[in-house]
């Protein structure tokens, strides 16, 4: 199948990045008969290694950062993603100006998303971060039976709509048997490629049927606190162009809920922080604010509960990538003439 994501890092090597097709001796975990994709320089490393089977595609990646960096990356296929983060996390962001977060991993868990295709950017912190993800075509998924579709039903609803966002199902803690089926990838023996190839499907269908067992499990004690996590996330959006200060303590205390349990909920739902959900109704806000109105700068970053007028210009420039000054400037609307 085409390979359905890209890293979008220079092939050709230069001073400050080497590239090379080769995986490093150092790698803790080769998998068989796998190309692969290495950069290093001297802030990050950046190692894929992925086997492209007719109806499945398999990758490991692996991304030492001294500091954080943020990694280009091209989605070819609108398509079904498995995603298991075995160390370490990472969020993608949209990579337009918006820069809106579609997902934040979680150590040792995993999830199902739907992609579709477009430019992105995946930004990962200093550290360590070891993830691992198959994609599986879905007329593969089909000849499976409805054992196979159940619990991915509205997620292939989407790739079928060819929406354009990403959708994804709650998180599920990488417990043993999903560990060992993973493990169990690195160390299949090299035979002939057909042979191989019929390896990796009954892999990827054991941990198709796991995830399954696992978001049924969710599913159950999950329903009502999705309706709950619908109102509050609307409550926030009706909010903030009011002028009203929201934080999530706020919203535990108004709706009545655990703190915690809120926090971990949004979460466990989204892929990230219901205080990143507010950060980002803020800065869409002060977007409008700054294109649809003549409100200066420092009261809109007032308005909007930033009482210093730098932090405000931080975060705004962190989603759009330019100034809120060279925001409204550059959607300047040409005044009528009289």
């Amino acid at each position: 199948m085409i390979k359905p994501v890209y890293i979008g890092l220079p092939t050709d090597n230069t001073d400050h990045l080497l590239y090379s097709e080769r995986v490093p001796a150092a790698a803790l975990y080769h998998l068989a008969l796998a190309e692969a994709n290495y950069w290093q320089s001297d802030r990050f490393s950046v190692l894929e290694q992925y086997y492209d089977a007719p109806d499945a595609f398999i990758c490991l990646a692996d991304i030492h950062a001294d500091e954080p960096v943020e990694v280009p990356i091209s989605c070819t296929l609108s398509d079904l993603y498995w995603l298991y983060q075995l160390n370490g996390g990472y969020r993608i962001h949209l990579a337009d100006e918006t820069r809106q977060i579609v997902l934040q991993t979680e150590e040792t868990s995993y999830t199902q998303i739907y992609v579709p295709q477009g430019q992105y950017i995946t930004r990962f912190d200093k550290g360590k971060h070891q993830l691992f993800y198959f994609v599986i075509k879905p007329n593969w998924l089909q000849r499976q039976g409805r054992r196979a579709m159940e619990g991915f039903n509205h997620l292939l609803d989407s790739q079928r709509a060819q929406r354009q966002e990403a959708q994804h199902n709650q998180f599920c803690p990488l417990h043993d048997k999903v560990y060992k089926l993973l493990l169990s990838l690195f160390t299949l023996p090299k035979v002939k490629r057909f042979h191989y190839d019929i390896l990796i499907y009954e892999h990827c269908f054991s941990l198709l049927d796991l995830s399954q067992e696992d978001l049924k499990r969710n599913r159950t004690s999950t329903s009502k606190d999705n309706d709950l996590l619908t109102h509050i996330r609307n409550y926030i959006t009706e909010q903030i162009p009011k002028g009203n200060l929201v934080s999530v303590a706020d919203i535990a205390a108004f709706f009545k809920v655990n703190y915690r349990s809120l926090r971990r909920q949004h979460y466990q739902t989204y892929g990230y922080s219901l205080g990143e959900f507010i950060q980002h109704k803020r800065m869409e806000q002060a977007a409008d604010f700054l294109i649809n109105t003549d409100m200066p700068i420092k009261e809109i970053a007032y308005f909007l509960g930033y009482t210093v007028n730098t932090s405000f210009d931080q975060r705004f420039k962190r989603y759009y990538g330019v100034s809120p000054t060279a925001y409204r400037l550059s959607n300047l609307k040409p005044r009528s003439a009289k």
